[in-house]
């Protein structure tokens, strides 16, 4: 769907009348107006129930995120976007030992929140691939896609731990600024033991950062880290068949995208078998 840019009308709205930016990376459709950011509202039943959440989270000493802003009529959304606060900082490699503990600090603030009823039914790729991992959904892909799976499932043991809501995709979702916290943001809800988060981000820093073992020792600290790197990596490759199915994306597109993740399957089969702790 086509989304309209931002007006100087929806800026004012907000409390802002500098002309709106557009911003580099993520989906291109955010932009920067002084010291707002503008998003495009998804439905308004995610939207209102993000801005809620994040309007009532505790501040955190050594983590940071974007408190909605409410419009002139008094609502989260105002002519399609919703106003959030500015951070500062960049998307830069590494700083692993930071990010982790960003991480937990931030799961922690979440550990109370209730199950949002939107999640109980796959919305699109990634919450489909979510419950294909956690829920045992059944799937069916092409062979280029189940040749990865296979080398995964064999690892796959059993995961202790209480489910709450984490964020899916944290690795390219972090600012980085000299003298601040990292500031996590783009929030992707998943409904999962927090472990699943930080699986997800190891694998996704050897696959698109090229991380060592030695830039990765800090994850040995989580508990089954190995178990939720397995199933992180089981993720990555099923939103790509899923993206097929939901967005109709290139089937050569998506085959190369999960293929890109060997090199993760790669790393956690050789991984010492010390690594992280019980069930690694």
């Amino acid at each position: 769907m086509q989304i309209n840019p931002p007006t100087k009308e929806i800026a004012r709205a907000f409390g802002s009348s500098v002309e709106p930016e557009r911003l580099e990376g993520g989906q291109g459709t955010s932009y920067r107006s002084g010291e707002i950011m503008l998003k495009p509202a998804d439905s308004a039943e995610y939207s209102e129930w993000i801005a809620e959440l994040f309007s009532s989270l505790p501040a955190s000493p050594g983590v940071r995120f974007a408190r909605p802003i409410k419009s002139s009529s008094d609502e989260w959304i105002y002519d399609g976007y919703v106003g959030w606060e500015f951070l500062e900082g960049e998307h830069i490699e590494g700083y692993y030992h930071d990010k982790l503990i960003a991480s937990k600090i931030f799961h922690k603030s979440l550990a109370g929140v209730a199950k949002p009823k939107f999640l109980a039914t796959p919305t699109g790729p990634w919450s489909a691939a979510d419950q294909i991992v956690w829920q045992g959904s059944s799937f069916e892909y092409s062979q280029e896609f189940m040749d990865l799976i296979n080398q995964i499932t064999p690892h796959l043991k059993p995961v202790d731990g209480s489910e709450q809501l984490i964020h899916g995709d944290l690795l390219g979702n972090f600012l980085i600024s000299d003298n601040l916290s990292p500031a996590i943001i783009d929030f992707s809800p998943v409904w999962a033991p927090v472990g699943f988060a930080e699986g997800i981000m190891l694998v996704d820093a050897i696959t698109w950062e090229g991380a060592t073992a030695t830039d990765l020792a800090v994850f040995n600290s989580v508990p089954n880290i190995v178990q939720f790197a397995w199933r992180g990596v089981f993720r990555r490759i099923a939103e790509q068949a899923e993206q097929i199915k939901w967005l109709n994306k290139d089937k050569n597109q998506a085959i190369e995208a999960a293929q890109a993740f060997q090199v993760a399957i790669n790393y956690l089969t050789l991984c010492p078998p010390t690594a992280g702790t019980p069930n690694s």
